[in-house]
């Protein structure tokens, strides 16, 4: 059973190394972002999910912190 790739999963892209998170998806395409900021463009059909994500960033993550106000080891 295949499962469906949404924004804010992590994947492994074949033939990249990874995991990367996917920002958006449309069409069949997804755009992913890897954590040194560079991003790739891959059908959805070749990705395999590593976590499934919340679907959106929340508010916390957007902030820099957790979901328990801790800083992260950037702030």
């Amino acid at each position: 059973m295949a499962t469906e790739v949404e924004s804010g999963d992590l994947v492994q892209a074949a033939g990249h190394a990874g995991p990367w998170t996917v920002v958006e998806v449309r069409q069949g395409m997804a755009l992913l972002e890897h954590s040194d900021g560079h991003r790739l463009s891959r059908r959805t059909t070749t990705l395999t999910v590593v976590r499934k994500g919340s679907g959106k960033k929340t508010r916390a993550v957007e902030d820099g912190n957790d979901e328990n106000g801790s800083p992260t080891l950037f702030d």
